[in-house]
């Protein structure tokens, strides 16, 4: 009878300690470790920023970039990590400086006078009005939330010399990594889920101003509802402005 007890007993210990093996073995499979680190990059005090030459932001711009997270480190995140290491990012990136452009409409060919004799007495031919860029769509910028902000002008213009370009005018947006100007076939969207098709017409070249982007030759501007400035690695929309057709 006692053997028999030691036996259930020592049964019962030994499924008891599988148990809890298998328990810690399976857990992690089952729960997320959420990363806490501070973003690598010390933002300095805004008094400091106001202070600094054009030289020591630039130096600041590229710590901070090189600070960035890859693409492929952010996809390999899990997702409650690149929730934090995401907003870390977007904040340190809204109170950089901002980058400031003032980019005129692209240059139209001027036409070449061809000089014919007159007489004295009749007055010179005046040369003809250099041609101007045709516009063919355009909208105005609004932020997609609280934080990311945007306003000013979407313009698409065709020139005189057959090319497409998108201009931005008055145009303001959050500070933000890696942002990109993109065509996309949605007419407002808020999310990556939404942009359906989309091409990428160049990196955002300032945060602040006037600016050209070349749209490649042969785009069908009818498939394109909105032009969007959106976060490529973080995949966020920060402004979109809507191109009624």
């Amino acid at each position: 009878m006692t053997r028999r007890r030691v036996l259930i007993g020592g049964g019962l210990v030994g499924i008891i300690v599988a148990v809890a093996l298998a328990w810690w073995l399976g857990s992690p499979l089952f729960r997320d470790t959420v990363v806490d680190e501070a973003f690598p990059f010390e933002l300095p005090e805004p008094a400091a920023m106001e202070t600094m030459t054009e030289e020591e932001k630039q130096e600041m711009v590229a710590d901070f970039e090189a600070a960035m997270p890859t693409l492929m480190e952010i996809e390999a995140l899990a997702e409650a990590d690149r929730m934090v290491v995401q907003e870390r990012v977007m904040e340190a990136a809204a109170a950089m400086p901002d980058t400031v452009m003032d980019e005129p409409m692209p240059a139209m060919p001027e036409p070449e006078a061809t000089p014919t004799p007159q007489p004295e007495a009749t007055p010179a031919p005046q040369p003809e009005a250099a041609p101007q860029p045709e516009l063919l769509r355009e909208g105005q910028f609004r932020g997609a939330d609280d934080f990311h902000r945007g306003s000013g002008q979407a313009m698409i213009f065709r020139t005189p010399d057959d090319k497409l370009v998108l201009r931005l005018t008055d145009f303001m947006v959050t500070n933000g990594p890696a942002l990109s100007v993109l065509l996309s076939s949605s007419p407002a969207p808020a999310s990556s889920q939404q942009l359906g098709d989309y091409i990428d017409v160049g990196a955002l070249k300032g945060n602040i101003g006037n600016q050209n982007y070349e749209i490649p030759a042969g785009t069908d501007l009818s498939t394109y509802n909105s032009v969007v400035i959106y976060c490529v690695p973080f995949r966020v929309v920060f402004a979109t402005a809507t191109l009624p057709a």
